[in-house]
Protein backbone atom coordinates (compact mmCIF):
# COMPACT_ATOMS: atom_id res chain seq x y z
CA UNK A 1 0.00 0.00 0.00
CA UNK A 2 2.73 2.02 1.04
CA UNK A 3 4.42 2.14 -2.76
CA UNK A 4 1.30 2.60 -4.25
CA UNK A 5 0.97 5.94 -2.32
CA UNK A 6 4.50 6.94 -2.84
CA UNK A 7 3.88 5.76 -7.07
CA UNK A 8 0.81 8.20 -6.64
CA UNK A 9 2.47 10.94 -5.59
CA UNK A 10 4.70 10.36 -7.88
CA UNK A 11 2.95 10.48 -11.10
CA UNK A 12 1.16 13.54 -10.01
CA UNK A 13 4.48 15.48 -9.68
CA UNK A 14 4.69 14.58 -13.31
CA UNK A 15 1.35 15.42 -14.24
CA UNK A 16 1.59 18.65 -12.88
CA UNK A 17 4.78 19.32 -14.65
CA UNK A 18 3.84 17.95 -17.68
CA UNK A 19 0.93 20.35 -17.89
CA UNK A 20 3.56 23.09 -16.74
CA UNK A 21 5.60 22.68 -19.86
CA UNK A 22 2.62 22.35 -22.15
CA UNK A 23 1.62 25.62 -21.09
CA UNK A 24 5.29 27.37 -21.31
CA UNK A 25 5.58 25.51 -24.74
CA UNK A 26 1.90 27.02 -25.79
CA UNK A 27 2.89 30.66 -24.96
CA UNK A 28 5.95 30.10 -26.71
CA UNK A 29 4.30 28.54 -29.86
CA UNK A 30 1.74 31.77 -30.02
CA UNK A 31 4.83 34.44 -29.64
CA UNK A 32 6.93 33.25 -32.33
CA UNK A 33 7.27 35.10 -35.37
CA UNK A 34 6.28 32.50 -37.90
CA UNK A 35 2.61 32.19 -36.26
CA UNK A 36 1.88 36.16 -36.02
CA UNK A 37 4.10 37.52 -39.41
CA UNK A 38 1.20 36.62 -41.67
CA UNK A 39 -2.46 37.68 -41.98
CA UNK A 40 -5.25 35.07 -41.76
CA UNK A 41 -8.16 35.10 -43.47
CA UNK A 42 -10.84 33.39 -40.75
CA UNK A 43 -13.92 34.10 -43.07
CA UNK A 44 -12.22 31.70 -45.39
CA UNK A 45 -11.21 29.34 -42.96
CA UNK A 46 -15.00 29.32 -41.88
CA UNK A 47 -16.26 28.22 -45.37
CA UNK A 48 -13.81 25.65 -46.24
CA UNK A 49 -14.97 24.36 -42.15
CA UNK A 50 -18.58 24.49 -42.96
CA UNK A 51 -17.80 22.51 -46.25
CA UNK A 52 -16.02 20.08 -44.42
CA UNK A 53 -18.96 18.97 -42.31
CA UNK A 54 -20.25 16.57 -44.39
CA UNK A 55 -23.11 14.30 -43.01
CA UNK A 56 -24.72 16.79 -40.91
CA UNK A 57 -27.96 18.59 -40.94
CA UNK A 58 -28.34 21.83 -42.81
CA UNK A 59 -29.56 23.11 -39.28
CA UNK A 60 -26.84 22.08 -37.89
CA UNK A 61 -23.94 23.44 -40.30
CA UNK A 62 -26.28 26.70 -40.02
CA UNK A 63 -25.57 27.12 -36.51
CA UNK A 64 -22.30 26.25 -36.63
CA UNK A 65 -21.51 28.97 -39.03
CA UNK A 66 -23.78 31.39 -36.48
CA UNK A 67 -21.28 30.16 -33.85
CA UNK A 68 -18.08 30.75 -35.20
CA UNK A 69 -19.13 34.28 -37.21
CA UNK A 70 -20.20 35.60 -33.83
CA UNK A 71 -16.97 34.80 -32.27
CA UNK A 72 -14.81 36.19 -35.69
CA UNK A 73 -16.84 39.54 -34.97
CA UNK A 74 -16.18 39.69 -31.47
CA UNK A 75 -12.52 39.05 -32.42
CA UNK A 76 -13.08 42.21 -35.12
CA UNK A 77 -14.31 44.15 -32.41
CA UNK A 78 -11.46 43.86 -29.98
CA UNK A 79 -8.92 43.77 -32.65
CA UNK A 80 -8.22 40.42 -32.02
CA UNK A 81 -6.13 38.47 -34.81
CA UNK A 82 -4.64 35.22 -32.88
CA UNK A 83 -6.88 34.39 -30.28
CA UNK A 84 -5.29 32.94 -26.78
CA UNK A 85 -7.11 31.48 -23.98
CA UNK A 86 -8.17 34.06 -22.38
CA UNK A 87 -10.02 35.17 -24.93
CA UNK A 88 -11.96 32.51 -24.89
CA UNK A 89 -12.60 33.36 -21.70
CA UNK A 90 -13.59 37.38 -21.98
CA UNK A 91 -15.52 35.73 -24.79
CA UNK A 92 -18.31 33.65 -23.10
CA UNK A 93 -18.12 36.01 -20.00
CA UNK A 94 -19.27 38.50 -22.36
CA UNK A 95 -22.15 36.49 -24.04
CA UNK A 96 -23.17 35.74 -20.11
CA UNK A 97 -22.95 39.40 -19.42
CA UNK A 98 -25.33 39.93 -22.23
CA UNK A 99 -28.04 37.60 -21.09
CA UNK A 100 -27.65 34.87 -23.84
CA UNK A 101 -29.38 32.00 -23.23
CA UNK A 102 -27.61 28.93 -22.24
CA UNK A 103 -28.22 27.01 -25.00
CA UNK A 104 -26.86 29.58 -26.98
CA UNK A 105 -23.64 30.19 -25.60
CA UNK A 106 -23.26 26.11 -24.93
CA UNK A 107 -24.06 26.25 -28.89
CA UNK A 108 -21.10 28.66 -29.85
CA UNK A 109 -18.77 27.09 -27.84
CA UNK A 110 -19.29 23.91 -29.25
CA UNK A 111 -18.75 25.59 -32.87
CA UNK A 112 -15.50 26.97 -31.33
CA UNK A 113 -14.26 23.71 -30.65
CA UNK A 114 -15.02 21.92 -33.58
CA UNK A 115 -13.65 25.14 -35.50
CA UNK A 116 -10.41 25.17 -34.32
CA UNK A 117 -10.40 21.12 -34.07
CA UNK A 118 -10.56 21.55 -38.31
CA UNK A 119 -7.77 23.76 -37.87
CA UNK A 120 -5.13 21.64 -36.33
CA UNK A 121 -5.24 19.60 -39.13
CA UNK A 122 -2.60 20.00 -41.82
CA UNK A 123 -4.91 20.87 -45.11
CA UNK A 124 -1.68 22.23 -47.24
CA UNK A 125 -3.19 25.43 -47.27
CA UNK A 126 -1.19 28.68 -46.91
CA UNK A 127 -0.75 29.05 -43.23
CA UNK A 128 -1.90 26.00 -42.02
CA UNK A 129 1.08 24.73 -40.16
CA UNK A 130 0.45 28.13 -37.86
CA UNK A 131 -2.97 27.63 -37.39
CA UNK A 132 -2.29 23.63 -36.49
CA UNK A 133 -2.46 25.21 -32.82
CA UNK A 134 -5.74 26.36 -32.14
CA UNK A 135 -7.03 22.93 -30.90
CA UNK A 136 -4.71 22.50 -27.76
CA UNK A 137 -5.78 26.63 -27.32
CA UNK A 138 -9.33 25.52 -27.06
CA UNK A 139 -8.47 22.85 -24.57
CA UNK A 140 -6.25 24.62 -22.73
CA UNK A 141 -9.03 27.26 -21.94
CA UNK A 142 -11.55 25.10 -21.64
CA UNK A 143 -14.34 27.77 -20.80
CA UNK A 144 -16.83 26.60 -18.41
CA UNK A 145 -20.12 27.93 -18.70
CA UNK A 146 -22.13 28.54 -15.26
CA UNK A 147 -25.49 26.98 -15.40
CA UNK A 148 -28.16 28.51 -13.22
CA UNK A 149 -29.81 26.16 -11.01
CA UNK A 150 -33.20 25.21 -11.85
CA UNK A 151 -36.32 25.07 -9.75
CA UNK A 152 -37.83 21.60 -9.47
CA UNK A 153 -39.69 21.02 -13.07
CA UNK A 154 -42.91 19.68 -13.13
CA UNK A 155 -44.34 18.25 -16.79
CA UNK A 156 -48.10 17.60 -17.42
CA UNK A 157 -49.40 14.46 -18.96
CA UNK A 158 -51.58 15.12 -21.87
CA UNK A 159 -55.38 14.29 -21.04
CA UNK A 160 -57.52 11.62 -22.68
CA UNK A 161 -59.33 14.43 -24.49
CA UNK A 162 -56.23 16.29 -25.56
CA UNK A 163 -54.92 12.86 -27.36
CA UNK A 164 -58.15 12.71 -29.20
CA UNK A 165 -58.03 15.89 -29.93
CA UNK A 166 -54.19 15.58 -31.25
CA UNK A 167 -54.83 12.41 -32.98
CA UNK A 168 -58.15 13.50 -34.36
CA UNK A 169 -56.79 16.50 -36.17
CA UNK A 170 -54.03 14.28 -38.25
CA UNK A 171 -56.28 11.05 -38.80
CA UNK A 172 -58.33 12.02 -41.79
CA UNK A 173 -54.84 13.12 -43.55
CA UNK A 174 -53.68 11.23 -45.70
CA UNK A 175 -50.98 12.81 -47.08
CA UNK A 176 -47.40 11.22 -46.49
CA UNK A 177 -46.47 14.31 -43.59
CA UNK A 178 -49.36 13.43 -41.61
CA UNK A 179 -49.66 9.67 -41.79
CA UNK A 180 -45.52 10.24 -40.96
CA UNK A 181 -46.44 12.85 -38.07
CA UNK A 182 -49.62 10.47 -36.39
CA UNK A 183 -47.23 7.43 -36.55
CA UNK A 184 -44.62 9.19 -34.48
CA UNK A 185 -47.19 10.26 -31.87
CA UNK A 186 -48.71 7.61 -31.36
CA UNK A 187 -45.55 5.72 -30.97
CA UNK A 188 -44.91 8.37 -27.87
CA UNK A 189 -48.28 7.76 -27.30
CA UNK A 190 -48.75 3.97 -26.90
CA UNK A 191 -45.24 2.58 -26.89
CA UNK A 192 -43.69 5.54 -24.74
CA UNK A 193 -40.77 5.27 -27.10
CA UNK A 194 -38.43 8.44 -26.29
CA UNK A 195 -37.91 10.64 -29.20
CA UNK A 196 -34.70 9.88 -30.45
CA UNK A 197 -35.98 6.11 -30.29
CA UNK A 198 -38.84 7.30 -32.68
CA UNK A 199 -36.05 9.25 -34.81
CA UNK A 200 -34.07 6.30 -35.29
CA UNK A 201 -36.35 3.84 -36.17
CA UNK A 202 -35.10 1.35 -39.02
CA UNK A 203 -37.26 -0.39 -41.62
CA UNK A 204 -35.01 -3.69 -40.01
CA UNK A 205 -36.02 -2.88 -36.56
CA UNK A 206 -39.73 -4.16 -37.41
CA UNK A 207 -39.54 -8.15 -36.60
CA UNK A 208 -41.80 -11.39 -35.72
CA UNK A 209 -41.64 -13.43 -33.00
CA UNK A 210 -43.96 -15.67 -32.63
CA UNK A 211 -46.58 -14.53 -34.48
CA UNK A 212 -46.20 -11.06 -32.74
CA UNK A 213 -44.38 -7.73 -33.80
CA UNK A 214 -42.32 -6.05 -32.02
CA UNK A 215 -39.65 -3.36 -32.67
CA UNK A 216 -35.84 -4.26 -31.47
CA UNK A 217 -34.49 -0.94 -30.97
CA UNK A 218 -31.32 0.60 -29.01
CA UNK A 219 -33.08 1.99 -25.96
CA UNK A 220 -31.12 5.36 -25.41
CA UNK A 221 -31.80 5.88 -21.49
CA UNK A 222 -29.55 4.86 -18.73
CA UNK A 223 -29.69 0.91 -19.62
CA UNK A 224 -28.54 1.46 -23.47
CA UNK A 225 -29.42 -2.11 -24.57
CA UNK A 226 -31.05 -3.41 -27.70
CA UNK A 227 -34.61 -4.54 -26.73
CA UNK A 228 -37.52 -5.77 -28.19
CA UNK A 229 -40.62 -3.31 -27.48
CA UNK A 230 -44.26 -4.49 -28.00
CA UNK A 231 -46.20 -2.39 -30.29
CA UNK A 232 -49.80 -2.63 -30.81
CA UNK A 233 -50.44 -4.70 -34.43
CA UNK A 234 -52.71 -1.22 -35.91
CA UNK A 235 -49.52 1.07 -35.52
CA UNK A 236 -46.91 -1.85 -36.94
CA UNK A 237 -49.80 -2.45 -39.92
CA UNK A 238 -49.75 1.10 -40.39
CA UNK A 239 -45.92 1.28 -40.14
CA UNK A 240 -45.90 -1.20 -43.13
CA UNK A 241 -47.68 0.06 -45.36
CA UNK A 242 -46.42 3.61 -44.96
CA UNK A 243 -43.06 1.63 -45.79
CA UNK A 244 -44.86 -0.23 -48.88
CA UNK A 245 -46.58 2.91 -50.09
CA UNK A 246 -43.76 5.48 -50.45
CA UNK A 247 -40.82 2.33 -50.85
CA UNK A 248 -38.86 3.44 -47.69
CA UNK A 249 -35.70 1.77 -46.91
CA UNK A 250 -33.43 2.52 -44.17
CA UNK A 251 -34.74 5.09 -41.78
CA UNK A 252 -38.38 5.10 -41.89
CA UNK A 253 -38.92 8.72 -40.64
CA UNK A 254 -37.65 10.80 -43.38
CA UNK A 255 -37.29 14.09 -43.81
CA UNK A 256 -39.68 14.60 -46.26
CA UNK A 257 -38.57 18.25 -47.84
CA UNK A 258 -35.09 16.42 -48.55
CA UNK A 259 -36.64 13.66 -50.37
CA UNK A 260 -38.61 15.60 -52.73
CA UNK A 261 -34.61 16.92 -53.39
CA UNK A 262 -33.28 13.60 -54.04
CA UNK A 263 -31.77 13.18 -50.38
CA UNK A 264 -32.27 10.42 -48.03
CA UNK A 265 -31.94 12.43 -44.33
CA UNK A 266 -33.84 10.89 -41.78
CA UNK A 267 -35.09 13.28 -38.70
CA UNK A 268 -33.15 13.86 -35.70
CA UNK A 269 -34.62 14.18 -32.46
CA UNK A 270 -34.46 17.77 -32.36
CA UNK A 271 -37.23 17.78 -35.21
CA UNK A 272 -39.44 15.22 -34.13
CA UNK A 273 -39.87 16.96 -30.79
CA UNK A 274 -40.04 20.22 -33.05
CA UNK A 275 -42.81 18.72 -35.26
CA UNK A 276 -44.74 17.16 -32.16
CA UNK A 277 -44.65 20.79 -30.22
CA UNK A 278 -46.08 22.35 -33.61
CA UNK A 279 -48.77 20.21 -33.59
CA UNK A 280 -49.49 20.94 -29.61
CA UNK A 281 -49.16 24.81 -29.63
CA UNK A 282 -51.23 24.98 -33.10
CA UNK A 283 -54.21 23.10 -31.34
CA UNK A 284 -53.27 25.32 -27.93
CA UNK A 285 -53.84 21.69 -25.89
CA UNK A 286 -52.25 22.90 -22.15
CA UNK A 287 -49.12 24.67 -21.79
CA UNK A 288 -46.22 22.62 -20.54
CA UNK A 289 -47.09 19.84 -22.63
CA UNK A 290 -44.11 19.06 -24.89
CA UNK A 291 -43.24 15.65 -27.26
CA UNK A 292 -41.73 14.05 -24.20
CA UNK A 293 -44.81 14.45 -22.53
CA UNK A 294 -46.27 12.02 -24.71
CA UNK A 295 -44.28 8.67 -23.00
CA UNK A 296 -45.48 10.42 -19.22
CA UNK A 297 -48.83 9.33 -21.00
CA UNK A 298 -48.14 6.09 -22.12
CA UNK A 299 -46.40 5.51 -18.39
CA UNK A 300 -49.50 6.35 -16.65
CA UNK A 301 -51.50 4.58 -18.83
CA UNK A 302 -49.94 1.23 -18.65
CA UNK A 303 -49.70 1.92 -15.15
CA UNK A 304 -53.48 2.26 -14.98
CA UNK A 305 -53.91 -1.00 -17.13
CA UNK A 306 -51.56 -3.42 -15.21
CA UNK A 307 -51.40 -1.37 -11.03
CA UNK A 308 -47.58 -2.94 -11.18
CA UNK A 309 -44.83 -0.47 -11.55
CA UNK A 310 -42.06 -3.02 -11.93
CA UNK A 311 -43.71 -4.04 -15.28
CA UNK A 312 -43.76 -0.30 -16.04
CA UNK A 313 -40.39 0.23 -14.94
CA UNK A 314 -39.71 -2.50 -17.92
CA UNK A 315 -42.10 -0.73 -20.48
CA UNK A 316 -40.22 2.54 -20.14
CA UNK A 317 -37.17 0.87 -20.17
CA UNK A 318 -35.84 2.50 -16.58
CA UNK A 319 -33.18 1.58 -14.64
CA UNK A 320 -34.41 2.80 -11.12
CA UNK A 321 -37.46 2.58 -9.61
CA UNK A 322 -37.31 6.15 -8.68
CA UNK A 323 -37.54 7.27 -12.47
CA UNK A 324 -40.50 5.11 -13.16
CA UNK A 325 -42.55 6.71 -9.98
CA UNK A 326 -42.28 10.50 -12.04
CA UNK A 327 -44.36 9.11 -14.66
CA UNK A 328 -47.23 8.19 -12.31
CA UNK A 329 -49.43 11.23 -12.98
CA UNK A 330 -52.98 9.52 -10.82
CA UNK A 331 -55.57 11.94 -10.60
CA UNK A 332 -57.92 12.30 -7.17
CA UNK A 333 -60.43 10.33 -8.92
CA UNK A 334 -58.33 7.11 -9.88
CA UNK A 335 -56.87 7.09 -6.16
CA UNK A 336 -60.58 6.93 -4.77
CA UNK A 337 -61.44 3.70 -7.39
CA UNK A 338 -58.28 1.97 -6.26
CA UNK A 339 -59.10 2.68 -2.26
CA UNK A 340 -62.80 1.43 -2.91
CA UNK A 341 -61.12 -1.89 -5.02
CA UNK A 342 -58.23 -2.35 -1.84
CA UNK A 343 -60.14 -1.11 1.05
CA UNK A 344 -57.24 -2.54 3.42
Amino acid sequence: MLVLFILNIINNMFRGVNIYFKGEIMKEIVKRQDVQNFSIDWKQYLENFLLSQSGLSQKTVQAYRGGVSRFICFMQEQGIDRPLPDDIHVYIRMLQDKAYKLHTINLYAVSIKKFFKYLSKPYGTVGAASVKIYEDIYSMARPKITRPEKGKHYRNVPTETMVKKLRGYLRFKQDRKSVRDLLMIDLGLYAGLRVNEIANIHCDDIVKDEDVYRLRLLRKGHRSKTESVFVSSDIINRMQAYISKYKIEGHIFMDISHVQQGRSDHLCSGTVSTIITRYIRKLKIKDNITAHSLRHYAGTRFYRETHDIYATQQFLSHRDIETTKVYMHLDKAYEQKRMVLNPI
